[in-house]
């Protein structure tokens, strides 16, 4: 049997960051606590919202804290843009930018780019004509 090469780790086997860095312990009682402060109306606002995601994940978490420092301390380099190579059991596992919004329920879409206007000059519109004098100072 033939043993594949695998790519390097982003942390070496036994190196993993642990307590300050990642809290595996992870409870939504300050999402739980803010809810609680507000009124019912408020919370609905707040469920439209795009923290509407962030109050479902903290009611119904299916994605643990410890899994995702399980995944982050065993990922793999490679050079994909949109997908983690992760080790489990010895064998590399993929998991992609789609498979990762689909499980979070969060929008990984890509960021609409946004038409740049040109503000308009604030010293034009007050005072026309002033950009052709002082064109004629400078030159003089």
């Amino acid at each position: 049997m033939e043993l594949t090469q695998l790519p390097e780790r982003m942390f070496a086997a036994g190196e993993e960051p642990v307590g300050e860095r990642v809290n595996t312990y992870h409870k939504p009682k300050r999402i739980e606590s803010i809810l609680d402060a507000l009124e019912p109306e408020e919370v609905e606002f707040m469920r439209k919202t795009t923290f509407g995601k962030i109050i479902s994940q903290a009611e119904n978490p299916s994605f643990s804290g410890s899994f995702g420092q399980f995944v982050i301390v065993r990922i793999l380099r490679v050079k994909k843009k949109y997908e983690i190579w992760f080790l489990f059991a010895g064998k590399p596992i993929r998991m992609s930018l789609h498979e990762f919004a689909h499980v979070t329920g969060l929008n990984c879409r890509k960021i609409p780019k946004k038409n740049i206007k040109r503000k308009k000059n604030p010293i034009n519109e007050k005072l026309p004509g002033v950009n052709f004098w002082i064109s004629q100072v400078r030159y003089r």
